[in-house]
């Protein structure tokens, strides 16, 4: 059996990957086998053909699989881990330009902890560029949270840069292809895993750039598709931890958070108005460098975005009529 496969699903992401693959088929691996398995979500700009000749160049290392578009990365990751030959999985996202050893940091790691029940976080970074960008504020993991930890909770398992045993993975019941789930399936399934005895430690060492491209107009498509799939993640996984994750106010709260997350509620109905939008733009919100004034007026769109996906979702999980209204009490998770 290859030690490593590295599971990918990719979706119209050409101009990307004409900048990772060389990085993901020259890993220096001590020997080690590995194969990268792209699984294309139905593309239309080029990654098909960008693939099938990437495959047929290095056809001991590449494997190309095309589905239907779903919407979704679970079903193509669904469809990697089956076909994968490797012993060790590594999910990996197709804006990842991997360090030259990441695929053999995560095989050592599955060297030391052999139980079949471990699995190892890895790190992304951003490049200079890509911090420069306003955009970056949200393709930015909070791996501040992780670095001082022992182990993590499910709510940690990011499948941009994440590797467990393949015989864990198959013994029970795969991502949820739900496509209103994305882009929080991985969390989802991560609660499934830890109910099954997983353990998740973070590997700082396997490490990767993030290369993600968000373009300012889509950042309200991208807090309403977020706050839908909170709202959705809520339904399936019967864990506390997940409105505390995401700020939801509950009675499940301390008197003292439930104040607190009151008091932010209170803030942005107040700050999140037409004066303000004008005057960050006025201050150069929408042109140059990533600075304090952009981070918070894309951040005020995004959380508008969230608070009318989630109710969105919420409202017609139960047959209601649809009110996007701002309400409630969020903190965002860029993906």
């Amino acid at each position: 059996m290859i030690g490593v496969s590295v599971v990918i699903p990719t979706y119209d992401r050409a101009r990307l990957l004409a900048r990772t693959l060389p990085a993901l088929v020259s890993q220096q691996t001590e020997g080690t086998d590995y194969e990268i398995v792209f699984v294309d979500d139905g593309s239309s700009d080029g990654t098909r053909s960008l693939l099938e000749q990437a495959a047929r160049s290095n056809p001991a290392k590449l494997r190309y699989f095309r589905l239907p578009h779903t919407g979704s990365p679970a079903g193509p990751r669904n469809y990697g881990v089956r076909e994968a030959r490797g012993h060790i999985i590594v999910f990996l996202d197709d804006d990842v330009l991997p360090d030259k050893d990441l695929v053999l940091c995560h095989w050592k790691y599955h060297q030391r902890q052999v139980a079949d029940d471990y699995a190892g976080l890895g790190e992304l970074y951003l490049g200079v560029e890509t911090r420069r960008d306003p955009m970056s504020l949200f393709h930015t993991f909070p791996y501040h949270e992780v670095s001082h930890k022992s182990t993590l909770n499910y709510l940690y398992f990011w499948t941009c840069n994440v590797s467990l045993k393949r015989e864990f993975l198959i013994q029970g019941v795969m991502f949820d292809e739900d496509p209103v789930l994305h882009p929080l399936e991985d969390m989802e399934f991560g609660y499934r895993l830890f109910c099954r005895g997983l353990r998740l430690e973070f590997l700082p060492e396997a490490r990767g750039e993030h290369l993600h491209e968000i373009q300012p107009p889509s950042v309200s498509a991208l807090g309403w598709r977020t706050g839908r799939a909170q709202s959705a993640l809520m339904r399936k996984v019967p864990d506390v931890g997940v409105q505390k994750r995401f700020g939801i106010i509950t009675g499940d709260l301390s008197l003292r958070m439930f104040l607190w997350r009151l008091l932010r509620r209170t803030a942005f109905r107040v700050v999140d108005n037409p004066i303000t939008h004008a005057v960050l733009r006025a201050l150069g919100a929408e042109r140059g460098r990533r600075s304090r004034v952009t981070d918070l007026y894309y951040y005020l769109i995004f959380r508008r975005s969230i608070l009318a996906g989630y109710y969105s979702a919420k409202q017609q999980s139960k047959g209601e009529v649809v009110d996007s209204g701002v309400r409630g009490e969020f903190s965002s998770v860029p993906k």
